[in-house]
């Protein structure tokens, strides 16, 4: 069962989710109430009503931990929350939505992984798991669940799958 969840996460948003290249063109800004910068360390936390943007991409979170291991654009920022969230939109004009209780995205690999209660949501479709780790470059979708009774829960609409490559019709979307 869980090898037929994957195949179905796969299918669902694994070959389909094409991130906007130009968000990883655009700068990183992060807002937040109290900032403690450890220099010594190379990192940054931020607490509070947390808010990371760059491009279109949208962290949300009660705190961020952002480090880096010594070069520049190697950057990870460690989201945690209750939930945390990210937000993004698509090449092809679709919105992404994910939370959980950690989001750590490393900007210089492109790497999203989502930790404790985790959801990514594609329009009425959606992955659950304990672990998602979305692979932008390599457009690589991964969820499973760390207990053995604990199951990674797939939920898609067939006709969504037909049409995830396609841009979203705008004059159709409150219908």
């Amino acid at each position: 069962m869980k090898n037929v969840n994957l195949v179905f996460a796969t299918l669902l948003l694994g070959g389909h989710l094409i991130a906007k290249e130009s968000d990883f063109a655009e700068k990183v800004s992060v807002a937040a109430v109290k900032q403690i910068a450890e220099m010594q360390d190379n990192r940054i936390t931020f607490e509070q009503d947390v808010a990371i943007t760059q491009g279109t991409i949208k962290i949300k979170a009660d705190k961020v931990v952002v480090s880096r291991s010594g070069e520049k654009g190697a950057e990870v920022m460690t989201a945690y929350g209750q939930p945390a969230t990210f937000f993004q939109i698509l090449d092809n004009g679709k919105p992404v939505n994910a939370h959980g209780n950690s989001i750590r995205y490393e900007l210089k690999n492109r790497l999203v992984t989502i930790t404790g209660n985790g959801q990514l949501k594609q329009e009425d479709s959606q992955v659950n798991g304990d672990l998602i780790r979305y692979d932008i470059v390599k457009q690589q979708m991964i969820a499973e669940s760390k207990a053995p009774n604990q199951r990674v829960k797939t939920v898609f609409l067939p006709d969504q799958i037909e049409n995830f490559d396609k841009p979203t019709d705008r004059k159709n979307q409150g219908k």
